[in-house]
């Protein structure tokens, strides 16, 4: 989703969450990782949803819990392979706990 939708489903709090895997959240299944535009949000985690303190208990999601593809490259320290490696391998959780995990350790191992 572009930065304007995702602003957008913010505001009118309609931000998309589904299976994504082991848990709900938002992974974009038709980002053109070579094509894309790298900018937009193509995954945002489960805990990555907040509730606001209102009666609306529909979430909202801070920046800083959505991804785009620079973001998963930013983890990935510009290794472009390793950054799609781990956005495939995110079905629910934070990708920064994924590397805490040794990802890109079991990653290398796997060479």
């Amino acid at each position: 989703m572009t930065l304007n939708e995702f602003n957008y489903y913010n505001e009118t709090r309609s931000m998309p969450q589904d299976s994504i895997g082991q848990g709900y959240g938002y992974k974009a299944d038709d980002f053109d990782w070579d094509n894309g535009n790298p900018d937009d949000i193509i995954y945002i985690p489960e805990y990555g949803y907040e509730e606001d303190d209102d009666e609306n208990t529909i979430p909202v999601v801070k920046r800083e819990n959505a991804y785009s593809k620079n973001d998963f490259l930013r983890l990935a320290n510009g290794d472009d392979d390793g950054a799609q490696s781990l956005f495939l391998f995110c079905d629910w959780q934070y990708p920064e706990s994924t590397i805490d995990e040794g990802f890109f350790e079991d990653e290398e191992d796997d060479d």
